[in-house]
């Protein structure tokens, strides 16, 4: 090897991606630098601390709670005791009737579903319950081999296939699908979210962790470091060094340093356009990268209250007019429709004692807004706006109890996660949006066209849900790498 090559390979972020990657790949014997622009690692779920109070940046719920991924790589990095899982048990999520009213989901065993107690709060009539117990028996039990089938349909196609009572519609779209994915159900890639579903039906969902789930990614970091691998914080990848096709480094405000492989865990956009440069890149590649298209984003508030106001760890709040369509989206953001819909509620300290102070809550909301950090204040106070009136009257003590808020938006996502490289990109919660066309066989590949650039996290490589779907590209992408790695040393010259 050249002496310059001080590393074996550089990990650009540490999201979950990018750092249960480059644990797994220090495990493996690699010589990892790891660097992270922020102070923290997690990413889009990093833990914030302040006054007390801790939590993710925004709403953040795991799924499934059964064989999660999260678990998985701690397992294997031997860091286990670094971070504590929980599962709080069912949410709190709030159906808006018929009548106005907004109701409790039923409590039932996870492993216990009933179904007609399920159909009686989301009003589905008798003579509809077989044909909805008919839909959710083949969701939940479709085999690969059909769910194979669906990379080019959307879910919302495959939904059209029955008749789906309107409750039944909202709540697997709105409660399940619309935070998971990120993306309207007439966007969504139906095999991606079929997998998915059975994954939260089957094993559950609800998953958190102790401190927030940064504290995960910070235990990954921590599998570097015992490893032999270097972590760098607060130090931002200026540029991949790449010369004659293949990379050589990454170039930052500490210097340089030097790898024969970049694994980015910065999205494919930013890494293409910005990191790497256009330049190194033919223009059929360059204009494939500028067509992917992002998810969706979310906004809300984080709300610091002088006392309880809900017991539910987590919850969503949904009706029969929440579910979004992509026509509905973009005459909501034109100001041509309601800007009302799912509104998603984690209560860290329902299932973290040290979240809050004693006698103390804070709650964090969520509800859609684009993805572009440059939306004007007027435009980000009317999607937050619409959000805030429905958890007010969802949860009736919350506005009363407030004694400070604090509005994320867009532009915080981006700033804190994910640099704006194309008009309206940059605050999208998840990455890229799954999509028909940019999922299964069509997600694109974790390998760039230049020798030794990877990608890894939520653009490349995984499938599921959000952090999950990281840490499953994390997984692959360790692979991927150790292999080019093997290969290269064994080819000569």
């Amino acid at each position: 090897m050249k002496a310059k090559e001080l590393y074996d390979a550089i990990v650009v972020g540490a999201g979950f991606g990018g750092s249960s990657c480059a644990g797994l790949l220090a495990k493996r014997g690699l010589r990892v630098l790891l660097l992270e622009k922020n102070a923290r690692a997690g990413g889009k779920a990093m833990t914030l601390t302040k006054g007390g109070y801790s939590y993710t940046a925004w709403v953040v719920i795991g799924a499934p709670v059964q064989g999660n991924l999260y678990e998985a790589v701690l397992k294997e990095l031997d860091v286990e005791d670094d971070a504590e899982l929980v599962a709080p048990g069912p949410g709190g999520s709030l159906y808006r009737n018929s009548t106005g009213e907004y109701v409790s989901m039923p409590r039932m065993p996870p492993d216990q579903v009933d179904p007609n107690a399920l159909f009686d709060w989301l009003e589905v009539k008798e003579a509809e319950r077989d044909e909805a117990l008919r839909l959710f028996t083949e969701l939940t039990f479709m085999p690969p081999h059909e769910m194979a089938a669906l990379h080019d349909i959307t879910f919302d196609d495959w939904l059209g296939r029955y008749h789906v009572p309107a409750g039944m519609y909202a709540f697997l779209v709105s409660l399940c699908c619309d935070g998971m994915f990120m993306v309207p159900v007439d966007c969504l890639e139906a095999a991606e979210a079929i997998r998915s579903l059975q994954d939260m039906f089957l094993r559950n969902g609800g998953l958190f962790c102790i401190g927030g789930f940064g504290q995960v990614a910070e235990a990954y970091c921590e599998a570097v470091r015992r490893n032999g691998g270097t972590v760098i914080m607060k130090t931002r990848a200026e540029r991949i060094l790449i010369e004659r096709g293949v990379v050589t480094g990454v170039a930052t405000a500490r210097g340089r340093f030097h790898a024969p492989v970049v694994i980015s865990n910065a999205g494919i956009q930013p890494t293409v356009l910005k990191l790497a440069g256009e330049e190194h890149f033919d223009k059929g590649y360059i204009n494939y990268v500028k067509d992917l298209v992002p998810s969706w984003a979310l906004l809300g508030y984080r709300y610091f209250l002088d006392r309880p106001v809900t017991d539910a760890p987590f919850g969503v709040v949904f009706s029969n007019e929440s579910p979004w369509s992509l026509d509905r989206f973009l005459k909501a953001r034109a100001g041509d429709a309601s800007r009302e819909g799912v509104v998603y509620y984690e209560v860290p300290s329902n299932y973290d004692p040290h979240a809050a102070p004693p006698g103390r809550q804070v709650l964090i909301t969520g509800s859609y807004c684009p993805a572009d950090p440059g939306m004007t204040k007027k435009e980000i106070m009317d999607w937050a706006g619409a959000g805030e009136a429905t958890i007010f009257k969802a949860i009736p003590g919350l506005e009363k109890a407030i004694q400070r808020k604090e509005l994320y938006t867009a532009r915080d996502v981006s700033n804190l996660t994910r640099d704006s490289v194309l008009p309206g990109h940059g605050g999208e919660t998840i990455g890229l949006g799954q999509i028909v066309g940019q999922c299964g066989p069509n997600k694109p590949s974790i390998k760039a066209p230049i020798g030794g650039l990877f990608f890894v996290g939520c653009d490349a490589g995984g499938q599921g849900v959000g952090t999950q779907q990281a840490i499953h590209s994390g997984m692959k992408v360790a692979d991927a790498v150790l292999r080019y790695h093997r290969m290269r040393n064994a080819t000569p010259g």
